[in-house]
Parts: structure tokens; sequence; C-alpha cells
């Protein structure tokens, strides 16, 4: 996804969340500063793992060629940051129940699934897939 296109989404979400959470302006400065920094370390570590992936890709080019220590070097690698992923969301879901009520973090939970699906629907919707072609 194009920068522009990743930062209006994400301006849009932002919207979303204010309307659907009902959050007060307090319970959004405090929400989003939690949010956006959580956001950053995804971003941040989604980077990382992407190059590895590229990588992987490069290393799997010739199979005659493949370094199978080079591989699990990367496969470990990748492992760390899947864990790394995991801990930053545990941390920040932790770190909202001080700032919003459960009924709202439980509405945060449902908005997240929904809010990705009504995405993957969009754009399905605009670049079907055709098993056909």
């Amino acid at each position: 996804m194009r920068e522009n296109q990743r930062k209006k989404l994400e301006e849009f979400k932002k919207i979303k969340l204010i309307e659907t959470l009902d959050l007060s302006e307090d319970e959004s400065t405090k929400f989003f500063t939690l949010y956006n920094e959580h956001q950053k370390k995804v971003r941040a570590i989604q980077r990382e793992r992407d190059q590895i992936i590229d990588q992987l890709e490069r290393l799997t080019r010739d199979e005659a060629k493949f370094n199978v220590k080079k591989y699990e070097e990367l496969e470990k690698r990748l492992n760390e940051l899947d864990q790394e992923l995991f801990r930053n969301r545990q941390e920040f879901h932790s770190n909202i129940k001080n700032v919003l009520t459960p009924y709202k973090v439980a509405k945060f939970h449902v908005f997240e699934r929904e809010f990705i699906r009504e995405v993957n629907r969009l754009i399905m919707r605009r670049n079907p897939i055709n098993p056909e072609e």
C-alpha cells in the first residue's frame, strides 16, 4: 500500500474509532498516544519482516544454490519478530485497559475485526481475483 493511501486509511480508521468507541477528548488523547506508539512498533517490525522475506525470496531463486544455514538464520529471526509482534500486541491491550472501560475495550476488539473485514471486502470488490485467468 502506498504511504499516502496508508495514511488516509489510518486517519479514516481513527475517526471511525472515535465514533464507534464514543471516546471523550481525554480518552481519545490517551488512547491514541498508546495506539500510535503501538502502530509505530508494528510498522518497524513489519519492515524488518519484509526485508527478511525479501532475503528468503532471493535465497529461493535457485534451489541448487540454496543455503540452509542462511535459511535457518532468517527463519530464526522471523520467529523472533513474530514473538515481538505478539508481545507488543499484549502490551498494547494491557495498556488500553488503563484508559478505556472494559466495554470500550471489548468494542475495540470487535471494531478491529470488522474494520479489517470491511477493508478486505473493499479491496476484493475493487480487484476481484478470477481463478479462471
